[in-house]
């Protein structure tokens, strides 16, 4: 019976014409702009907290948008955003 029903509905024009939207409304695309050389947009992140190693217990990841490059930085977890930057 459900074969039944599905063919009939997908066979009349009214119920396709009158059929509801019940996908999510697409919001319009912004695309990121197109990077001439490397290190010129990057992604940084901090893993943390690890056990002690050498006075580190933190690893700071950076990774490059144009080549997708990643650099692992340890780093001390007292460490503030002014230390972050002198890190790199």
């Amino acid at each position: 019976m459900m074969s039944d029903i599905k063919k009939f509905v997908a066979g009349c024009e009214k119920c396709q014409a009158t059929k509801p939207d019940r996908q999510q409304k697409q919001v319009q695309l912004h695309p990121n702009e197109v990077l001439s050389h490397p290190w010129e947009t990057v992604s940084m992140d901090l893993v943390g907290p690890l056990p002690p190693s050498t006075g580190s217990n933190e690893v700071l990841v950076v990774v490059d948008h144009f080549s997708k490059i990643a650099r692992y930085i340890p780093i001390n977890m007292e460490i503030s955003s002014q230390g972050v930057a002198k890190t790199l």
